[in-house]
């Protein structure tokens, strides 16, 4: 006579909570590649001269 349940129990993959961390990873790191675009942290580029009136040579 067998006691307890007679299949195995098969532990949780926890799919669910993956995803949702790759979820919310993509969306963290898509904003913080946003951010660095939009700033100058790494750029080493001095920046462009802005000529708004043009002087005039003799």
């Amino acid at each position: 006579m067998a006691f307890g349940n007679p299949r195995r129990k098969r532990a949780s993959l926890g799919v669910p909570l993956m995803l949702a961390a790759l979820v919310i990873a993509a969306f963290l790191g898509a904003g913080a590649g946003l951010v660095w675009q939009a700033s100058d942290w790494g750029s080493d580029d001095a920046p462009e001269e802005l000529v708004t009136v043009e002087t005039p040579v003799d």
